[in-house]
Formats: structure tokens, C-alpha cells, sequence
């Protein structure tokens, strides 16, 4: 991903859109290149699996 040759560290993201799609992909490489995700979707079960990902990867995210 391109994402991950920078770091994001001590940033944090605002994605929309984050349960699927474009937002789910922009919200894990965000996370991969070391930023603080706040994701926000209207499928929370969907935005909670996207929450659980991030953080088993070793990120850090929450849904709104």
C-alpha cells in the first residue's frame, strides 16, 4: 500500500464511510501507516468489524 511508506504517527484520520468499500480500505491503510483512526458509518456492525481489525493489527481506532 502505498500509504505505508510514511508514517502517520501521533495523526489522527476521520474517515466516512468506513464500514465498507473505498472508506474501509483508506481507513486500514491509514492504520498500517500509523495513524489514529475515528471511522464513521452508518453499519455499525460492519464499522465494528472494521474497529476489531485495526486494533488486532496492532492500531488504534474507534466507531462513531
Amino acid at each position: 500500500m502505498p500509504l505505508a511508506m510514511f508514517s502517520l504517527k501521533d495523526k489522527v484520520a476521520l474517515v466516512t464511510g468506513a464500514s465498507q468499500g473505498i472508506g474501509r480500505d483508506t481507513a486500514l491503510a491509514l492504520a498500517e501507516a500509523g495513524a489514529k483512526v475515528a471511522a464513521a458509518a452508518r453499519n455499525e456492525e460492519k464499522l465494528a468489524a472494521l474497529v476489531k481489525d485495526i486494533v488486532a493489527a496492532g492500531g488504534e481506532a474507534f466507531g462513531v
